[in-house]
């Protein structure tokens, strides 16, 4: 999502962003325990640009590509086992890369 600005948006900012209904959003949080939105002292859920870019995974998943949401929940899982592996990856390619240059290096002395 674009044009997120502020820190923290109330639940009915972003329910308005998504056009759809508060209980909606509430029903996915208890869908998705991914989606925790922070509380305030008062209990008010405070969504971060974090929580709302997750949330329109979320409604992406289930609204555009038809989803259920037990398929959408191993959808999100395979993409943050895919992430993670795709971290460890670069970070593999990084110290390979190092390495050579420092055998590089070594060899022109």
């Amino acid at each position: 999502m674009e044009n997120l600005t502020k820190r923290y948006y109330s639940i009915s900012e972003v329910a308005q962003m998504f056009d759809v209904n508060i209980s909606k959003l509430r029903f996915w949080e208890e869908q998705f325990p991914s989606l925790n939105p922070k509380r305030d002292k008062a209990g008010d859920r405070k969504y971060t640009p974090d929580d709302i870019n997750h949330l329109e995974e979320i409604v992406h998943l289930i609204d555009v590509d038809g989803y259920t949401i037990e398929g959408a929940k191993k959808a999100l899982e395979k993409h943050r086992r895919n992430k993670i592996e795709s971290k460890k990856i670069i970070e593999s390619l990084t110290r390979l890369k190092g390495f050579m240059i420092e055998l590089r290096d070594s060899l022109e002395e």
